[in-house]
């Protein structure tokens, strides 16, 4: 009200008078939305202390080249702070205050105005890191090269990239090590190794799955699916020896 009143250039006291008197449903409206308003402070919102929650002009015009930078690129908090010259907790704090909506944006979790953010689903790694990344990323699937010797190329740690790659590109963390096959699968080396005898034997004799798989010492429901996923045409090439045999019987 006083804030008015030096607007308007009127007395507060006379205006405080004039809505008691002639305007005592805004007066009571008043007091209704500032009693709702008390521990709920949203951003452009009347307080209980019947002030809007905003930040000063002042506060906005200091960080508002860092926060430009921080919608629009991924860098991270404190290298905006160094580039731009703010105070690095000044600006972690304008933005957790004024800016949460774009903190959790950045971090990929959910924000609705007013209500507590779930911290604890926070992503590890944040844009700046996703960027620091990507090319190292680009040229690891491109293949012919090792985890080692990508990160090498892009002087990056080769355990730290390879715990990226596992958190945010599982399936090419799996792949990693695969060779493509003739089909246009991928396969580990050391399975084909594992397997090279007991595959040799299921496409030129009767022997069966179970058989082989006990003979060479390995799982009969895994041996059988490598051969299905890898190669099928010796399955169809072990069926026909099968109905052979059973023919010539």
């Amino acid at each position: 009200m006083q804030e008015a009143a030096d607007r308007c250039n009127v007395s507060y006291s006379g205006l405080e008078q004039h809505l008691i008197f002639y305007h005592k449903e805004l007066v009571d409206n008043r007091i209704k939305v500032r009693k709702k308003a008390v521990r709920q402070q949203r951003k452009g919102k009347i307080t209980g202390r019947g002030t809007l929650h905003t930040p000063k002009p002042e506060t906005v015009e200091v960080y508002a080249e860092a926060l430009h930078l921080y919608r629009t690129t991924p860098m991270s908090v404190r290298k905006i702070a160094k580039q731009i010259g703010v105070s690095l907790r000044g600006f972690y704090d304008y933005l957790q205050t004024w800016h949460k909506d774009l903190v959790c944006q950045r971090k990929g979790i959910p924000y609705e105005e007013g209500k507590p953010v779930d911290w604890s689903s926070v992503r590890r790694y944040n844009p700046a890191t996703a960027a620091k990344y990507a090319d190292a990323i680009a040229k690891l699937k491109k293949g012919g090269l090792t985890t080692a010797k990508v990160a090498a190329e892009f002087g990056l740690h080769p355990e730290c990239f390879r715990q990226y790659l596992k958190e945010h590109e599982p399936e090419l963390h799996a792949n990693l090590g695969m060779k493509k096959t003739e089909n246009g699968g991928v396969m580990a080396p050391h399975s084909m190794e594992k397997y090279k005898e007991a595959l040799h034997l299921y496409a030129t004799t009767t022997e069966s799955v179970k058989s082989l798989a006990r003979q060479f010492g390995f799982n009969d429901c895994s041996f059988g699916q490598f051969i299905r996923r890898q190669f099928p045409e010796l399955h169809e090439q072990h069926q026909k020896l099968l109905r052979q045999m059973k023919e010539a019987d």
